[in-house]
């Protein structure tokens, strides 16, 4: 989606008259469903909303054209109605926004959540928020797998004789661990700034401990299970 600098920034306040538009000229829109994660291509209902809104340091003679539509997950097991806000061939915003994708499998449901809350907080452009939210996500894997310490850094230290994990998952906690102090405090400056792809990233960093720490298992077990079932039938 295109980033538009208004007068106005609220793209939701018209700043001229709003009208009812026809979608004939609308394209689908392939976005991944908020509701039910499932990327799909919403096409608009017949009708939707026209207002104006001024860009900065542009005349106010001309205001860019603004488009509003109600679209529907093609995914019949939803029915998730989403808002699509569009200039020209440019979308600026949809409202449930997007989430990242994640897998819910076999993750313990304080993790869950507070992993859901990271990324609702990515979503919302609350970035700071959403890199707190992974930080004490490594505080709870610290409590779950038993791992003490006086601080997040020495049960971090602990976590090491606790599970079995690569390396680099390990020095990905720690470098989450900075980016999360970052965003609780003001004198610390590991990180230049804690933006969408600094966000972005903790959040696919904790998706990958979290599989390595509970979910790959479980998939090594199904398969197993696969296996003697095969091997029985023989």
């Amino acid at each position: 989606m295109k980033e538009l600098l208004f007068e106005n920034p609220n793209i939701f306040q018209a700043d001229d008259r709003v009208r009812l538009v026809d979608s004939h000229n609308q394209q689908p829109l392939s976005l991944r469903c908020p509701h039910c994660l499932h990327v799909g291509t919403f096409g608009a209902i017949r009708e939707g909303l026209g207002w104006t809104k001024y860009q900065i340091d542009h005349s106010r003679t001309k205001g860019r054209s603004m488009y509003g539509f109600i679209r529907v997950c093609p995914n019949t097991e939803c029915n998730g109605i989403v808002f699509t806000v569009s200039s020209g061939t440019d979308y600026v915003n949809v409202s449930p926004p997007e989430l990242i994708d994640f897998d819910a499998k076999n993750l313990p449901k304080k993790l869950l959540s507070t992993l859901e809350e990271a990324i609702s907080c990515h979503a919302a452009k609350a970035y700071r928020a959403s890199a707190m939210m992974v930080r004490r996500l490594l505080e709870e894997i610290c409590d779950e797998s038993g791992a003490e310490g006086k601080d997040l850094h020495t049960r971090l230290v602990s976590l090491r004789s606790k599970v079995t994990l690569p390396d680099e998952l390990f020095d990905a906690m720690t470098e989450l661990k900075a980016l999360g102090n970052d965003a609780a405090h003001i004198t610390a400056k590991n990180y230049i700034q804690i933006g969408k792809d600094e966000s972005e990233d903790s959040i696919e960093l904790a998706k990958e401990i979290l599989k390595a720490r509970y979910q790959l298992k479980g998939l090594v077990d199904r398969l197993r299970a696969r296996k003697a079932k095969s091997s029985d039938a023989k």
